[in-house]
């Protein structure tokens, strides 16, 4: 429950998803797989596998960048906008 909680902190706080990556890669106990992302945006975030699954085009996987970063983190910053609050 407190990886759950810490998560979505994290997303609700603005965190890029480059950010999120990285705290679910170090997060353990396991290995940030593609299978892994989808899950854990599932479960966590509740979003779908539909939604989340064309952010692994983004990615090797390893679950490493292979385009612009920036590109990635705007992709990103659409697919979690609604954890942000609306100023």
């Amino acid at each position: 429950m407190t990886g759950e909680v810490a998560l979505r902190d994290l997303v609700t706080e603005g965190a890029t998803f480059l950010e999120v990556l990285e705290y679910l890669s170090q997060r353990g106990p396991r290995a940030l797989t593609p299978l892994e992302f989808l899950r854990v945006f599932q479960e966590e975030l509740g979003i779908s596998f539909i939604e989340s699954r064309n952010m692994l085009e983004y990615f090797d996987p390893s679950m490493k960048p292979i385009v612009d970063v920036e590109l990635i983190n705007e992709r990103g910053r659409l697919l979690l906008q609604r954890f942000n609050p609306i100023d």
